[in-house]
């Protein structure tokens, strides 16, 4: 293997297991909840709806 490629390597274990700690942990920062998909549908539907009746 060249340095490049160990460097890569290297690089992704390093990844794996930063991505692996945080799927471990419960309570993961920045995870949508059911009320996120509630509020951002609600978002949507009023937007869409507001779009619509100015375009009418």
């Amino acid at each position: 293997m060249s340095e490049r490629d160990n460097g890569w390597r290297h690089e992704l274990q390093r990844r794996i297991a930063v991505y692996d700690e945080i799927e471990s942990k419960d309570d993961w920062r920045g995870q949508m909840r059911a009320g996120d998909y509630w509020g951002l549908l609600a978002l949507t539907v009023v937007l869409v709806a507001g779009f619509w009746a100015w375009g009418v």
